[in-house]
């Protein structure tokens, strides 16, 4: 077993600095779905953390789901249900100073097999939730833990994955902060760069001015997602020329490898893909079709090494130059590269 015990006092007082009487939501889920291998994966994360932080003189609230539950809520409960939050969620949210999510799942599930009608009710309600916590100035933190279900989703070793979040995870986040700083000044005084893969090459600008830097600090962001380590930039998006040349794409549920993407003047002229499978069609065209708006994000966590094929950890991954766009849904499209390198373009 790996040692959560460490991972957990990382977590409580290097990352978040809980201080002594708040009160912290850890939420966690009983994976006993009919296919699930070790349904109690995450309960050792959820007991480390918990006892971590009565070591603070805090307390921790266990707020605990299983997945037929969730299923059934969607399946059994009546649309008027989703309609409206109800009040206990606003005064559960003023009770808590802080709220921990255990679950890959609660940041990156699509809530599949739930009608449209009930689909729309549940986000209005989410975003009312969400609106409310950032009201309250709470923080939430997504600790994105791998189960044997994410790593059947992405087609990796468990324990290799499981192996890649814990060092990605349990790193020196005062290191972390002081790399991203000098990162951003970096790139802080100039637009205009290059990117180099090979014989292919991407002219773009990216607005200086805007840029988001992802450390694990609360004191910037209100929602934290682990692994952390990337500074992201807005694209200019007129400004992009040339062949980008992605190692990997990752959409949805699949990703895929080795794929060029031509630009002409923000406008993708075509996208090539070496292998021939299901999707490239529509991935295709949600990237020509892709909103204006998309960003350039860069990996500084020198404790992740390789890919996993799940873009929340790769991202962060030391070195590696990305891009996000986002399809009519909103939903992301990132575009990795560990083998290239970016030079300012005079």
């Amino acid at each position: 077993m790996e040692n959560f015990s460490e991972l957990a006092f990382n977590i409580i007082n290097n990352l978040l600095q809980i201080k002594q009487n708040d009160v912290i939501s850890i939420s966690g889920e009983i994976h006993n779905d009919s296919n699930a291998n070790e349904p109690l994966a995450e309960i050792p994360l959820i007991e480390e953390l918990a006892v971590a932080i009565r070591k603070r003189k805090a307390f921790p609230v266990l707020e605990m789901s299983t997945e037929k539950l969730k299923k059934r809520f969607f399946a059994e409960m009546p649309d008027e249900v989703f309609s409206v939050p109800p009040n206990y969620y606003k005064n559960w949210i003023n009770a808590i100073d802080m709220f921990i999510e255990i679950s890959w799942e609660s940041y990156s599930s699509d809530f599949h097999n739930r009608s449209d009608r009930q689909m729309k009710q549940f986000k209005n309600s989410t975003n009312s939730i969400m609106m409310h916590l950032f009201q309250q100035k709470k923080k939430i933190i997504f600790l994105n833990f791998p189960t044997h279900e994410l790593a059947e989703y992405i087609d990796i070793d468990h324990q290799k994955l499981l192996t890649t979040y814990m060092n990605g995870v349990n790193c020196n986040y005062n290191l972390l902060k002081i790399n991203g700083e000098e990162y951003r000044d970096r790139f802080f005084a100039f637009s205009n760069y290059r990117i180099t893969t090979h014989n292919n090459s991407l002219a773009l600008k990216i607005d200086k001015a805007k840029p988001e830097l992802f450390t694990g600090d609360t004191t910037e962001h209100p929602i934290i997602v682990l692994p952390t380590g990337i500074i992201e930039f807005p694209i200019v998006r007129e400004s992009m020329n040339g062949i980008y040349f992605a190692e990997k794409i990752y959409y949805k549920k699949r990703n895929y490898n080795n794929v060029k993407i031509k630009f002409e003047n923000g406008s993708i002229r075509y996208v090539a893909f070496k292998e021939d499978k299901k999707g490239n069609f529509h991935l295709q065209n949600e990237l020509i079709n892709s909103n204006k708006e998309c960003f350039l994000t860069l990996g500084f966590n020198k404790d992740i090494k390789e890919y996993t094929n799940y873009f929340s950890y790769d991202r962060c991954i030391d070195g590696n130059i990305s891009m996000k766009f986002l399809d009519k849904d909103s939903k992301p499209i990132f575009l990795s590269n560990l083998n290239s390198k970016i030079d300012k373009e005079k």
